[in-house]
């Protein structure tokens, strides 16, 4: 997801909580910028958050 994209997704979704369903590559002027975007609501991650969140949604899906 572009940069400002995500800004203004972020900006639209405001503070309501968000379970962060899917996560996109944050890219500027066609640049990786190392962090995930939530498609959502906007919130960057860290690749070591996105990490443990699909280690933890694994874990879970394992579990059902």
């Amino acid at each position: 997801m572009e940069y400002y994209v995500a800004q203004k997704v972020k900006e639209t979704w405001g503070k309501k909580p968000c379970d962060h369903p899917k996560l996109e590559k944050e890219y500027y002027a066609g640049a990786f910028l190392v962090n995930w975007i939530c498609t959502q609501c906007g919130r960057e991650f860290t690749i070591a958050e996105k990490l443990g969140m699909d280690q933890e949604r694994k874990h879970v899906h394992d579990m059902a």
